[in-house]
């Protein structure tokens, strides 16, 4: 689409929140940023691409509903936020001088507000969008802790895709700026990236054969928004005569390069995969299956199907012989049972690397949940559990982030679920999903559920104060006490009682 700036500049973009925080964050821009879509309104305020403070008309980004939201702030102090209100004093201000909040809780409120009005915008593509710059705005003494990259890669993984971004790619020549932000990405994502080293205009490109259309296109526009490729006008020298000729050529490169990056990604596998998944075939495989797979592969990556001119006859020679090897070994019935006793060590080894890997997601996820950064929680927690299902503990934790945002609590009590599932012993599994209960008003089903949580452990005290509240009849706004509990150290008990 067209538009004009507020400096008068016509622009070709997309009317989306990522393309104008590409622009202010990686332009160091100073000013106010404009979004309305019907009866939403926000306005959020940058100083050197940074965000310093946001005011909007959406009742759960308010600054009061936040601050409560987190536990910031009493009861009775949310009751009356009203009288906090003062003329040309932000509320912030007012509640820290009141004594009603620290700084600290402040600053963590201001920043969880940004990111939140910023991610509730993200699926929306026709709203109205302007920014107004103001470069002498001044700069607070701390900015928010606000990661601008990494609300740009989860809001676009996680919004709705819009025919508008392919064609704002259509036709346009796109090479590689850098790979700064590269470290958000699959091994899929960063081989697509890998191919703008060399300049390509994107009509003449072919989807790869692991991306759809759609994901194609929000990988580019999320590469675009990430600041790692540079997108211009196409380069209209080339004759319309020559165009099915060239675009065929292309294919065929294209194809060709597919199956190379198909080699490399192999290769970079073969000292930790076995002969079996090298194939591509089961453990108890017939020799017939084996045959095929490997037919199959030789159709693809036999040195014979590439140019002899291609510099990278090593690569297709290293992992074409792995693969005969493979099928020699397999096919072989004496070698193949040799073979199968030599495999447990080496399937122990991989199961180690990916529970320490699962590990370092789930410190990583923990932190983020004790700074009450849920969303973000929830993106670590659920790829460690990718990695090892079979923990408890991860489930828990993903329960308990999932049980902070109204969106995720059908998701939360599933995962209350699996975790009580696995540990039928954890009365704290038990007291999570109780107090996702309370908190949704199912009385009943939270009674159950602290009952059992005291069976196991009688004296525990969150659970009898729980099932005290419950018993009196409190109702669901008179719950905040029962919902403000530290579960720091919630996540050492592994065992059974």
């Amino acid at each position: 689409m067209e538009r004009i700036s507020d400096t008068g500049l016509k622009v070709i973009g997309i009317n989306h929140i990522g393309y104008y925080l590409k622009d202010i964050f990686f332009n160091n821009r100073s000013g106010r940023l404009s979004f309305k879509r019907k009866e939403i309104e926000k306005y959020f305020f940058f100083v050197k691409g940074k965000p310093v403070q946001v005011k909007t008309n959406v009742r759960s980004e308010r600054l009061g509903e936040i601050l409560f939201k987190l536990q910031k702030i009493q009861d009775e102090t949310f009751a009356k936020i009203e009288d906090y209100i003062q003329p040309n004093q932000p509320l912030g201000e007012s509640l820290k001088r009141g004594g009603a909040i620290k700084e600290a809780d402040l600053k963590e409120a201001l920043a969880f507000q940004i990111r939140e009005s910023l991610l509730g915008i993200f699926s929306y593509f026709d709203g109205e969008i302007s920014f107004q710059e103001k470069e002498d705005m001044q700069p607070p003494e701390e900015f928010p802790v606000v990661d601008i990259p990494f609300l740009i890669d989860y809001g676009l993984r996680r919004m709705k895709f819009d025919s508008s971004i392919q064609k704002f790619f259509a036709g346009r020549k796109v090479a590689l700026k850098n790979i700064r932000y590269a470290y958000f990405l699959t091994e899929e994502e960063k081989a697509l990236l890998e191919r703008f080293s060399t300049t390509q205009v994107i009509d003449r490109m072919s989807v790869p054969a692991r991306f759809s259309n759609e994901n194609y296109y929000r990988c580019l526009y999320l590469f675009y928004c990430l600041d790692m490729i540079e997108v211009t006008a196409p380069d209209s020298s080339y004759k319309k005569d020559d165009y099915e000729q060239e675009k065929k050529r292309k294919l065929e490169l294209d194809e060709l390069e597919a199956r190379l990056e198909e080699l490399r990604e192999i290769k970079s596998h073969l000292k930790t995969r076995n002969y079996y998944e090298l194939l591509g075939v089961s453990r108890v495989a017939s020799e017939d299956e084996i045959k095929r797979a490997y037919f199959s592969l030789a159709r693809k990556y036999h040195p014979d199907r590439f140019n002899n001119s291609i510099s990278d006859q090593a690569l297709i020679n290293e992992v074409f012989n792995a693969i005969t090897t493979a099928y020699r070994t397999l096919s072989d019935a004496e070698k193949r049972k040799q073979y199968d006793q030599q495999l447990v060590a080496p399937a122990q080894e991989t199961a180690d690397d990916l529970a320490k890997k699962a590990e370092v997601k789930y410190r990583q996820g923990r932190t983020l949940y004790n700074q009450g950064m849920y969303e973000e929680a929830i993106i670590f927690l659920e790829e460690a559990l990718r990695l090892k299902r079979a923990r408890a503990d991860y489930y828990l934790l993903l329960a308990m982030a999932e049980s902070k945002l109204p969106a995720y609590k059908k998701k939360a009590e599933e995962d209350f679920l699996r975790a009580i599932e696995m540990e039928p012993w954890n009365a704290e599994c038990y007291l999570g999903l109780g107090l996702l209960y309370l908190g949704e008003g199912l009385k009943v089903k939270a009674k159950k559920q602290l009952l059992k949580a005291l069976e196991i452990d009688p004296d525990h005290y969150q659970a009898k104060q729980a099932l005290k509240e419950l018993e009196k009849g409190e109702k669901k706004t008179g719950l905040k006490s029962l919902l403000n509990l530290d579960f720091s150290e919630l996540f050492k008990k592994k065992g059974k009682k």
